[in-house]
């Protein structure tokens, strides 16, 4: 009994005692949203079959795509498909292989396609009964008439700093372009990044149909533009959000203090998504072509 008594806790021990130690907060993980309609028996022998034979589906949480690619199997097969959850703060997080440029992104039979696919699609790349046949999706809602001159991307509110100011006109007077949408946030966050003034100097091309000065004719001829934003740099595409830094490294622009985070980074954090990696949005499949306006 002497010995036993007088024994002192492991550390661990003592974290669990509460009153003990300060317990750290609880750490909050984000879940996709949930899917309301039903399925069908084909939809759930789909994502059942997918699973079996060893298929991945690559998002994020936050991804309206990735919801509409669960959609499509309703909400028993979405249940059942072999999602990974591949934001940090989102539950069941795992890390994604690099072959995922973009969300959502399916891995089948040992080959990456990047992404929404079709039933149809997922069906042939995964050997799926072909007399299998599934019920059309149902028609997107009526997209809201846009204002004369079409839809301009929402106002950057900050000042730019000087040196923002002078990344900008470099992008610009360098021949690079930003292609982005007005409906994308991150495009949204990556104008936020230069200020009120720099964003109005961006060489920024609006690829969706509906947006204020579309130039979609111009995107579709840019195979590389497959999701938003991009940037085409000295000849060369660079998909996704882009830092400061990363910009200035590729346009070879010199500043004095380079440094300096816009307040899309800061917004990055706040809602606890790493922009500054994260892949650009994908838009792919029969319904919905890149070019082709707002496809939410």
């Amino acid at each position: 009994s002497g010995a036993a008594a007088w024994a002192i806790p492991l550390p661990e021990v003592l974290a669990r005692a509460p009153g003990t130690l300060e317990e750290p907060p609880p750490q909050v993980l984000y879940t996709p949203p949930s899917v309301k309609d039903a399925s069908t028996a084909e939809q759930i022998a789909l994502a059942e079959h997918l699973r079996k034979t060893g298929a991945q589906f690559y998002g994020a949480y936050w991804c309206s795509f990735c919801l509409r690619q669960r959609r499509l199997f309703g909400a028993a097969g979405s249940r059942v498909l072999p999602y990974v959850e591949c934001a940090e703060d989102g539950y069941g997080y795992r890390r994604c292989p690099p072959q995922v440029t973009g969300y959502p992104a399916w891995q089948i039979g040992g080959k990456f396609y990047g992404g929404l696919r079709g039933l149809r699609e997922l069906q042939a790349m995964s050997g799926f009964d072909a007399s299998v046949e599934f019920p059309a999706p149902p028609p997107p809602p009526p997209r809201p008439a846009p204002p004369p001159g079409g839809f301009k991307p929402p106002a950057v509110a900050a000042a730019s700093t000087a040196e923002q100011l002078a990344l900008a006109k470099h992008l610009r007077a360098t021949g690079a372009k930003f292609y982005g949408a007005h409906w994308c946030r991150f495009c949204a966050l990556q104008r936020t990044l230069f200020g009120a003034e720099g964003a109005a100097v961006l060489p920024y091309v609006e690829c969706a149909s509906d947006g204020y000065q579309s130039a979609a004719a111009v995107c579709k001829t840019k195979s590389q533009v497959d999701g938003y934003p991009t940037w085409e740099i000295g000849g060369r595409f660079y998909g996704g959000y882009q830092s400061f830094e990363q910009l200035a490294t590729a346009s070879d622009f010199q500043a004095r203090a380079a440094k300096g985070l816009g307040g899309g980074e800061a917004e990055g954090l706040a809602l606890g998504i790493d922009f500054a990696n994260a892949p650009p949005a994908v838009r792919m499949g029969d319904d919905c072509n890149l070019p082709d306006g707002d496809c939410k």
